[in-house]
């Protein structure tokens, strides 16, 4: 079973969108009220933008937001291994964040998104060995989709 050192959530806020309801679509998606750090930004026509940034570390609390996901992400998420976990055991996907305020949870390549960052424990620490653990650790993921 593979362990993780985090899983990172980082999202951005836009000056038309509610900060109640971007953060509402980040606890959606991990399961759970989640402390998030709020920083401001500001796009590139001067506007106003929000960074979300949210981290859980609790094993059982990663384990519950692997298995929140439907069947057919995980299955995604298997198929892309290789493009989707970085040299440093990085593993990076997109959630849609409109679907995840609706808590349906489907992958994204948008920047309508909610990216998440697991950092994989991966020992020696190489990409190889990151891509067998989780190749292990998905298939335990939502029966149903």
């Amino acid at each position: 079973m593979v362990t993780f050192h985090y899983i990172e959530f980082k999202t951005y806020c836009h000056a038309t969108e509610n900060l109640d309801k971007v953060k509402k679509a980040i606890e959606n998606l991990v399961g759970q009220e989640l402390e998030m750090e709020v920083s401001d930004a500001e796009g590139y026509y001067g506007n106003p933008i929000k960074i979300l940034e949210g981290k859980i570390s609790r094993n059982r609390e990663m384990d519950a937001f692997f298995d929140r996901l439907p069947r057919e992400i995980i299955k995604r998420l298997l198929d892309d291994l290789e493009r989707r976990i970085d040299e440093r055991c990085n593993f990076f996907f997109r959630i849609d964040k409109g679907k995840a305020y609706d808590e349906e949870f489907s992958l994204t390549r948008g920047d309508y998104s909610i990216r998440v960052r697991a950092r994989v424990e991966s020992y020696p620490s190489r990409k190889e060995t990151a891509v067998e653990k989780m190749e292990e650790y998905l298939p335990f993921g939502k029966e149903s989709a």
